[in-house]
């Protein structure tokens, strides 16, 4: 099947426009709490001065490591809320928002697993730069197959998403790419004017607060956007052969 970006992109404006009243309340509690949480509650990383350097680098992995338990929960929550959207659109038992949230904390290994195997292999690829970004394309529709098709083992599931997006792994990276940079752009500008506002001693709590919400909604903004398009994609790939 053939199809446009501009077309998962009317689609998945469709399904917000459809089903904000149940998207709302998961990414806002699975989403936007943990990443708000983050921001408020984590201490600032150090500035290093000379950024891409050993010491840089040893620099994040040591912040990482320091908080890595708030980090991995805030992640999971994430995983679980997309799990549950993810299910909510795809599971042929077509679910309520509860049964999706149920089902999703049963699959929620399955899922785990699948997303450290697809990053793993991201890391390694990106070691060579474009295969990283190529598996990063091929490897999109890897959640939402374990959504749509149950059952599915997580090597079953990415073997099914290299079958699915076969001949389009580019044009779903250019995707993701464009969704990831708009995100990261709105959580960049939040982000520079609270840290601009605290240097010059203008800050407050109430702006501190409003600046980092903005930043947790850019990033909420951004997973909702790569889920909805996630689901068009799925649906237009392998709708016809799951009677979807």
């Amino acid at each position: 099947m053939t199809f446009s970006l501009g077309q998962l992109i009317a689609d998945a404006r469709r399904m917000w426009r459809d089903e904000r009243a149940l998207l709302l309340p998961i990414m806002g509690l699975f989403y936007f709490l943990p990443s708000l949480a983050l921001l408020l509650l984590l201490p600032q990383p150090e500035q290093v001065a000379e950024p891409g350097t050993d010491a840089a680098s040893q620099a994040l992995i040591a912040y990482t490591l320091d908080n890595a338990g708030a980090i991995l929960s805030a992640n999971l929550a994430n995983l679980f809320g997309a799990a549950a959207v993810l299910l909510l659109f795809l599971d042929r038992s077509r679910p309520t928002a509860a049964q999706a949230l149920q089902r999703a904390l049963g699959l929620l290994p399955i899922f785990l697993i699948a997303t450290i195997s697809v990053w793993a292999g991201v890391f390694v690829g990106a070691l060579l730069i474009l295969p990283g970004l190529y598996l990063i394309g091929r490897c999109f529709l890897v959640n939402a197959v374990i959504a749509g098709e149950g059952g599915q083992s997580p090597v079953q599931a990415i073997a099914r998403s290299f079958a699915l997006t076969k001949g389009r792994g580019w044009m779903l990276f250019t995707l993701v790419a464009a969704v990831f940079l708009t995100g990261q752009v709105g959580v960049m500008v939040a982000g520079s004017i609270d840290r601009a506002m605290i240097a010059g001693s203008m800050a407050s709590p109430v702006t501190v607060f409003l600046f980092n919400a903005l930043a947790a909604l850019a990033s909420t903004a951004a997973a909702l956007a790569s889920l909805l398009l996630k689901v068009a994609a799925y649906r237009r790939l392998a709708g016809a052969s799951n009677g979807i």
